[in-house]
């Protein structure tokens, strides 16, 4: 598998990664897709969803690009120590906490050891700096920007057809009008944590404020994702809470 030409791997889970996979076969010199499927452990409704949407994308791609057969990735510990144990602790000392502001490097965390296992193969992602004005804070810019820098890291390219599509017409345009935002994908407990009583998004309070995503980018998720990249070049056994608590203790001590 590793020596197909134009290999990618292939994010699999809502109408954006497929646009996204799309684009990359046809603009992005992509010949073969591995799809990948990364569940967190908060993720519930039909997990068939994610298969199918995969059929769709064999219907639509037919002979201009091969679809392997998927790939299912997870580690519920990693995302853990990134988003769960010390949320209270990244709360505290950045001003700024929400369970997605993680969630997204780790799926991509995720992807890199079969991505270095396949030669340093790309991982296409569906990741926007906006949708039609809608505001994800596991896809902001900067956290973007943050996630092309740890793989990069790690030696692995993420490619994004779709980052710079503002508009929902962009999207249907590759997937077709029949497909609404939001639609064939597993949910998510955690939907919607960052929203206040009116369902509109929380800003310059704890939950998101620029200037701390910012800090909290550079001094705890960036460095974490890299330590972790580290110690998987060292050995399989990872200890990622220690990991993490690590990272946290030397912002703590850097103030002493």
């Amino acid at each position: 598998m590793g020596d197909t030409k134009g290999l990618a791997i292939g994010e699999i889970a809502g109408r954006d990664s497929i646009a996204a996979t799309i684009k990359a076969c046809e603009s992005h010199g992509v010949g073969a897709v591995l799809p990948t499927i990364v569940y967190t452990g908060t993720e519930y409704g039909d997990w068939n969803t994610p298969l199918q949407n995969i059929e769709f994308l064999k219907n639509v791609l037919g002979q201009r690009c091969t679809v392997l057969e998927p790939v299912f990735l997870g580690n519920p510990k990693l995302w853990a120590a990134l988003s769960g144990k010390y949320a209270a602790v990244i709360a505290k000392e950045f001003g700024a906490y929400s369970p997605c502001l993680a969630c997204h490097l780790y799926m991509h965390l995720c992807r890199v050891p079969l991505a270095k296992a396949l030669g340093n193969a790309p991982v296409i992602s569906g990741e926007r700096d906006t949708h039609q004005g809608v505001i994800k804070l596991s896809q902001t810019p900067l956290g973007i920007d943050a996630s092309v820098e740890v793989l990069a890291y790690a030696g692995i390219e993420l490619l994004l057809p779709v980052r710079h599509m503002e508009g929902n017409s962009e999207i249907e345009q590759l997937i077709g009008p029949d497909w609404e935002q939001g639609q064939r994908q597993l949910e998510c407990v955690l939907s919607g944590n960052y929203a206040a009583l009116d369902n509109n998004i929380v800003y310059n309070d704890i939950v998101y404020n620029e200037a701390a995503h910012r800090r909290y980018l550079d001094r705890f998720l960036i460095p974490c994702g890299k330590a972790i990249i580290d110690a998987w070049r060292e050995g399989p056994d990872v200890d990622y809470f220690e990991i993490v608590k690590g990272v946290l203790l030397s912002i703590v001590g850097s103030r002493t």
